[in-house]
C-alpha cells in the first residue's frame, strides 16, 4: 500500500487464510496465489483486517517517539478522550500529562475540550437547521459513506471532528502567543486517524503533524507514573466531554444539555446496517442526530489500545462519575466563553470517492459489465471467499480484470477437472488411427 493509506500488509507472514477478506466491509482485500493484497481504492482504514488476523500479516505504522523527539522542535501531544480509559479513575489526569511531559513533548491538550464545545456546536447547528444529519467525527464513517454512501453524504454535519478543531486551535495560539510554529501530533487510537494526517476530510490538509499510536507510547507513560507527584491545586479535572471516548459520549452530552432524538451505533457492522437502513428511508424522520462509529464502543475499541475495551469501559465510568461528583453535573461541559477561538466550519465540500470499478474507458467498461455478468451466470453463487475474494461477484470482475482465474473458485475447478475425466475416459476406450483401421480391415474379412 502507498501513503494513502495506514492499514499495511506484510506478505511475508500472510498464510492465505481469508478472515480479513471475509470482515473486509467494502471488499478491499482479496488472496490470491496464496497472499493477500489490498485494492487501495477500496480500503478505509477501519483495520478490521488487523483485527481478523492471526498471523499479524496485517499492521499500521504510526510515528515513533524517538523519532519525534529527534525531528521536531516544539513537539505538542494531543490527548483523545478515549486515553483516560486506559488507566484506572485512581490516577489523575495531571499526572498523566505531566509524565507526557517528561518524555519530551512540550505541552499537551485534550481533544476533549474541543469535543465539549463542538457539542455545544452540534446543538446550536440542530436547533437552527432542519433534517436529519451524520457526525463527522468518525474518519472511517466518512469514508465509508463517501465511497459506498454518496446519497447520505448531504448528512454529513459540515462540521470539523474535535482533533482537527484544537490542532487548528494550538497552533494558532502558540503562534500568535509564542511566535512558535509547533509540530502537532494526535496520540491515535486507530489507524484512520493516522491517514487523516495524510489525506484530510473536508479540508485542504490536516493541521497535524503525524499521530503515534497508543501502545507505541503507553508503557512508557505507565512506568513512570509512579516518579510523578502533584500538589494539590496541579490536580485538574478533565472535562466532561470525555464521555466521548465510549459509544454514545457524544449522543450523551446532547441529550443532557436539550431533549433530542439521537441514535448511536458502534462497530462497522451495525454502522452499514443502519446506514443501508437510512438510505432505504426506513428509519424515523424524527431522530435528528446519529453518532456513528466503527469500532465496536466506540474509540476505547481502537485497535491500537493498549487496555481490553471491557476494563477501558469501566475505567472511563469511574472517571466520568468522579467529573460529574466534583463538578455537579455538567457545569465544566456548559462553559463557552472559549467557544469563539474555535473554526467549526468544514473549508471544503465532502464528495463521493469516484471507483472506476470495471475500467476508466467507457467503452471497455460496458464490454467489460456485459462479460461480468456472464461469469457471474457460471459462477455457483454460494459467496464461500473460498476462492480468495469475498463473493462471486467481486471474484467475477477480479477475472474479468485478469487478477484471478476460474479455476480459482474450487467449484469451477471441480467442473473443470470432471470434464477432463470425461475426456480422458473417452479417450482411454478410443484406439489409435492406425490400430482403429486395422480393426476395421480384420472386420471386414
Amino acid at each position: 500500500m502507498t501513503k494513502k493509506h495506514s492499514v499495511l500488509l506484510k506478505e511475508e507472514k500472510c498464510e492465505g487464510c481469508t478472515n480479513c477478506v471475509k470482515g473486509c466491509p467494502t471488499k478491499a482485500i482479496r488472496v490470491h496465489q496464496g497472499k493477500a493484497w489490498i485494492k487501495e481504492d477500496l480500503c478505509i482504514d477501519c483495520a478490521e483486517c488487523i483485527r481478523a488476523c492471526e498471523y499479524h500479516a496485517k499492521y499500521t505504522k504510526t510515528d515513533q517517539l524517538d523519532q519525534i523527539m529527534e525531528s521536531s522542535e516544539y513537539p505538542v501531544l494531543l490527548i483523545p478522550p478515549s486515553f483516560y480509559s486506559q488507566f484506572s479513575a485512581g490516577i489523575p489526569a495531571q499526572k498523566i500529562k505531566k509524565s507526557i511531559i517528561n518524555l519530551g513533548f512540550e505541552a499537551v491538550f485534550d481533544v476533549a475540550d474541543a469535543a465539549a464545545a463542538l457539542s455545544r456546536k452540534t446543538l446550536d447547528f440542530l436547533n437552527n437547521n432542519s433534517g436529519n444529519y451524520i457526525s463527522t467525527s468518525c474518519p472511517v464513517i466518512v469514508r465509508l459513506i463517501k465511497l459506498q454512501y454518496p446519497d447520505l453524504i448531504e448528512m454529513l454535519i459540515p462540521l470539523k471532528s474535535p482533533v482537527e478543531l484544537i490542532a487548528e486551535r494550538v497552533e494558532r495560539k502558540l503562534k500568535e502567543e509564542k511566535n512558535i510554529d509547533p509540530d502537532i501530533f494526535f496520540l491515535t487510537p486507530c489507524p484512520a486517524k493516522l491517514t487523516t494526517v495524510k489525506r484530510a476530510i473536508g479540508q485542504n490538509k490536516s493541521f497535524l503533524t503525524g499521530a503515534i499510536g497508543v501502545e507505541n507510547i503507553y508503557q512508557k507513560i505507565y512506568e513512570s507514573l509512579a516518579d510523578i507527584e502533584l500538589e494539590e491545586k496541579e490536580d485538574q479535572l478533565i472535562s466532561l466531554a470525555t464521555i466521548w471516548g465510549s459509544e454514545g459520549g457524544e449522543e450523551g452530552i446532547l441529550r443532557s444539555w436539550q431533549e433530542l432524538n439521537t441514535l448511536s451505533v458502534s462497530g462497522i457492522k451495525k454502522a452499514k446496517k443502519l446506514l443501508n437502513e437510512i438510505e432505504r428511508n426506513n428509519i424515523p424522520e424524527a431522530i435528528r442526530y446519529f453518532e456513528i462509529t466503527s469500532c465496536v464502543d466506540g474509540c476505547i475499541g481502537g485497535v491500537l489500545n493498549v487496555i481490553n475495551p471491557f476494563q477501558a469501559q469501566f475505567n472511563l465510568e469511574e472517571r466520568i462519575k468522579k467529573i460529574r461528583q466534583i463538578t455537579q453535573e455538567h457545569n465544566l461541559v456548559l462553559k463557552k466563553e472559549d467557544d469563539e477561538f474555535y473554526n467549526f466550519a468544514l473549508s471544503q465540500k465532502i464528495t463521493a470517492d469516484n471507483i472506476s470499478k470495471l475500467d476508466s474507458n467507457f467503452k471497455k467498461a460496458m464490454q467489460k459489465l456485459e462479460q461480468l455478468q456472464k461469469e457471474i451466470d457460471i459462477l455457483p453463487g454460494l459467496d464461500c471467499a473460498v476462492c480468495g475474494a469475498p463473493d462471486c461477484k467481486t471474484f467475477a470482475e477480479d477475472v474479468i480484470n485478469e487478477r484471478a482465474s476460474r479455476t480459482d473458485c474450487i467449484f469451477m475447478l471441480r467442473k473443470q477437472l470432471s470434464r477432463l475425466a470425461d475426456d480422458l475416459s473417452i479417450l482411454a476406450n478410443e484406439l489409435p488411427p492406425v490400430m482403429a483401421s486395422k480393426k476395421e480391415e480384420a472386420d471386414d474379412s
